[in-house]
């Protein structure tokens, strides 16, 4: 049973899913993709851990704060949400944006990170200047700004890469003619409601209905450099939990730069940084707890084996038994 809720921390209402008892693990989506994305493995998780999935500020249902995105600001909403919420030690999972925010907390507030998981995330990459001058998304994200919150024209007129020095794909004409339809009817039925289109495979459902409630704003943030005051290869450094880096598919295309959250030289200094971090790299697309559920899943076991026996609770399990 996942239950969902509202709870404020340093003034900002978050918005979180919650299901099951046990070791706590607190599960971060990346850019404008709801909690809702961990529906596949949270019922797994659920039969031994107490499973929280969160709505980043400007995401979901958690309030939108324009000019305030900042990866330490919600790194802070996670250390507070860990306080306020969770109380006890967590083992932290983020994908892609979320991943930054999971390193922020467990390099700001080691006494409540158990272990992380780091599922695809950008890392070195999102740095200023670098994300403008040499990645790919830096575009995505500029044509999202331009074309939000008209749904239906940001996928009729998406282009793709696909391979290192191949052109750009278009959106495929015919699906985005469906698509931007059934977003308009959906809209004009329900003015105000995300746009939740059940028969699209479930990342692009979930993709859809994230961008139908997201706040432009953190991507503008993207698009113009503030969002990253993270010094992440310092927060790399200074986080002293196990921690997991898991590479999806990336590639660098002579025009474009790099496709993908991070390049081998990303995942080489990650590891000079951080000597004890374990490092996989998978041919999966980004979101790889959609994509690749049991793979994803048993990385978390890998870094709850490597965290070690959770400290024990004390009571009803609201407070942790120091010493």
């Amino acid at each position: 049973m996942i239950s969902e809720h509202d709870v404020t921390v340093d003034g900002v209402r978050l918005h979180y899913a919650v299901a099951g008892d046990g070791p706590p693990i607190v599960l971060v989506p990346g850019q404008s993709f709801p909690w809702m994305s961990y529906q596949k493995v949270m019922p797994a998780l659920a039969v031994k851990h107490r499973v929280y999935a969160m709505d980043v500020r400007g995401h979901g249902k958690s309030e939108h704060t324009p000019g305030q995105y900042t990866f330490s600001r919600c790194g802070k909403d996670l250390v507070a949400f860990l306080r306020e919420v969770v109380r006890a030690p967590a083992l932290l999972s983020g994908n892609s944006s979320g991943g930054l925010i999971c390193l922020w907390a467990a390099a700001n507030a080691p006494a409540l990170v158990r272990g992380v998981l780091l599922e695809d995330p950008p890392l070195f990459s999102t740095e200023w200047p670098r994300m403008r001058d040499d990645t790919w998304v830096h575009d995505f994200f500029t044509h999202v700004v331009a074309t939000l919150p008209d749904l239906a024209g940001f996928f009729s007129t998406l282009k793709l890469p696909t391979r290192p020095g191949k052109a750009l794909m278009n959106f495929p004409r015919p699906l985005a003619w469906v698509l931007g339809g059934a977003i308009r009817r959906h809209q004009r039925a329900r003015p105000g409601q995300p746009v939740d289109l059940w028969w699209l495979p479930m990342h692009v459902r979930l993709f859809v209905r994230g961008l139908s409630e997201y706040d432009i704003g953190f991507t503008q943030a993207c698009v113009d450099g503030s969002i990253s005051d993270m010094d992440q290869g310092d927060a790399l450094a200074r986080a002293r939990c196990p921690m997991v880096l898991l590479q999806a598919s990336s590639f660098r295309d002579p025009e474009l730069g790099l496709v993908g959250a991070m390049d081998d030289d990303d995942l080489a200094r990650a590891k000079a940084l951080k000597p004890d971090l374990v490092v996989e790299s998978w041919p999966k697309p980004h979101v790889v707890h959609l994509a690749a559920p049991k793979q994803w899943l048993a990385l978390i076991a890998r870094v709850e084996q490597l965290a070690g026996p959770p400290p024990r609770l004390e009571g009803d399990g609201s407070h942790v038994v120091v010493g």
